[in-house]
């Protein structure tokens, strides 16, 4: 019988390896985005190899995506719209390349400056209406503050005025209570004339009637002493 010879298990493990390799594989990466690197023009071909044509340029900056195969060095990647190739794994980086990164730096710069120049236009229109609004408000104010000063100069003069008019009141108040008294002594004085007239008169009237009856008894008694003197004389004559 003849004895078989196997190969050494690292024989073995080297082969499955060349051939694993000469398979299309699936790297790690499958869906990431990739970058062309930074300063190259590279084409995407048709297969993985130098043997296959050329089908698109891809330049610094164009974004790839990973489709997950991977020959050797070459991988399967996808670009534009819906479009596949292969290339090298060398010229692809993770990192966005500067250029692009400086672009989109720049156009954000400008984004950022066109926003800032629409937004200090509009505060400045902001700032020239609210100046508009104070001024209108000072003057408001002024006004205000004006007819503040006024009303209260004629409070002021009211209040004076009302004390004035307080102390002529009270001082109406003590002449009427004054005027009162003086027609009531008026009144009690005019009694007291006509009390006076009235005498004077019973005075006069018994007066004269003083003098009347003086009068009639001074005439009786001349009467009487005539008669007498008439009787006299016509005894003197017998």
């Amino acid at each position: 019988m003849t004895q078989k010879k196997f190969l050494p298990i690292h024989i073995i493990a080297l082969l499955l390896s060349l051939l694993l390799l000469s398979r299309p594989g699936f790297t790690e990466a499958a869906g990431e985005t990739r970058y062309i690197s930074d300063k190259i023009k590279i084409y995407a071909r048709a297969g993985a190899g130098t043997e296959f044509k050329l089908i698109a340029p891809l330049i610094t900056g164009d974004p790839v995506t990973l489709l997950g195969e991977k020959k050797e060095d070459w991988v399967h990647i996808g670009y534009g719209k819906n479009r596949q190739g292969w290339i090298q794994e060398r010229f692809l980086t993770a990192i966005e390349p500067s250029a692009k990164r400086l672009a989109k730096a720049k156009a954000k710069v400008e984004q950022l400056e066109q926003s800032t120049k629409a937004k200090i236009v509009s505060l400045t229109e902001t700032n020239k209406e609210y100046r508009k609004g104070n001024t209108g408000l000072l003057r408001e104010v002024k006004e205000l503050r004006n007819k503040l000063q006024t009303v209260e100069k004629k409070y002021k003069t009211l209040h004076e005025e009302s004390a004035a008019f307080l102390e002529l009141q009270a001082e109406h108040k003590n002449l009427l209570a004054e005027s009162q008294l003086r027609r009531e002594r008026e009144a009690t004085i005019l009694a007291e004339c006509e009390l006076l007239k009235t005498a004077y008169r019973i005075k006069w009237f018994l007066a004269g009637g003083g003098v009347l009856l003086i009068g009639f008894f001074i005439g009786i008694l001349l009467q009487a002493f005539r008669n007498r003197k008439k009787k006299g004389s016509s005894l003197r004559f017998k």
